[in-house]
């Protein structure tokens, strides 16, 4: 396990049902496989709620969202080495997290993947889908990982905690990230703001990182049921600040064609 204390960052050791430092920090191993690593977390949810998870996990079902999966499996295979162990930071339920470890396991025989979100409701979803990936609850600010552990990290759509991502990859490492383009999802915004924007897409340059690759990913696809677009509205932000009477308007879509752009980054450590 590649996860370190979260109070003193002293290696972890995997115990009988749970794992602690030599400090005498102890964390108890959660039926879904994961270590609850997130400091100052007494109750309450955290990041996504069930709801959101059981939204996300049917919409991604879907395929909607595989031609962007199988771009970032390219990616990792090409800027990863044989065996090389990979972090996915802020993994949400884990589709992206599953569909890369399959395809480094397919290419070495074996793989070496960890995974983190803040919601324990998307991290037991990554227990369920893949007991190989090694699991946690924590935060991207706080990340219970040692200095230059990791050779890649990934990070789709989860905020970007730039130090602590240079910090905990290796020199010369990769960080490859996903957000969405401009126009991504703004034919759902169509139907719930009167005055749809268009998405922000922040200054690429990142301290400490060079830029290697920047690619769009634009494409379009089609929902043929209520069901699919309320999918597709509970696990997006919108979900949270959309008042009743627009939140309304989806919910009566039987069908929608919708866009999907992302931007695609590289980056290597310097």
């Amino acid at each position: 396990m590649r996860f370190v204390c979260p109070k003193c960052r002293e290696k972890l050791n995997i115990l009988d049902g749970r794992c602690a430092c030599d400090n005498g920090h102890s964390y108890d191993k959660a039926r879904g496989g994961y270590y609850n690593l997130l400091l100052g977390a007494s109750g309450g949810t955290h990041g996504d709620n069930r709801e959101m998870v059981l939204a996300r996990r049917a919409f991604l079902g879907g395929g909607y969202y595989e031609p962007l999966a199988r771009y970032l499996s390219f990616l990792v295979l090409e800027h990863t080495q044989k065996v090389g162990c990979l972090l996915d930071a802020g993994a949400g339920e884990g589709y992206y997290t599953d569909y890369l470890e399959r395809a480094l396991y397919d290419r070495d025989g074996e793989s070496d993947v960890s995974a983190f979100d803040i919601s324990k409701d998307a991290v037991r979803e990554i227990g369920r889908k893949n007991p190989r990936i090694s699991l946690a609850v924590a935060g991207s600010y706080h990340m219970p990982i040692a200095d230059s552990e990791f050779d890649t990290v990934i990070n789709t759509f989860s905020p970007l905690a730039r130090e602590e991502t240079h910090r905990v990859l290796k020199p010369g490492g990769i960080f490859i990230m996903a957000i969405p383009g401009e126009m991504h999802l703004y034919d759902l915004k169509k139907v719930i703001y009167d005055t749809p924007y268009k998405n922000e897409v922040a200054d690429t340059v990142l301290e400490g990182f060079e830029l290697i690759l920047d690619e769009p990913l634009t494409y379009k696809f089609f929902l043929d049921s209520q069901e699919k677009i309320r999918d597709l509205f509970m696990m997006t932000p919108y979900a949270y600040r959309t008042k009743l009477e627009d939140r309304a308007k989806v919910e009566a879509l039987k069908t929608l064609e919708c866009t999907a752009d992302f931007r695609i980054f590289v980056y290597k450590k310097l």
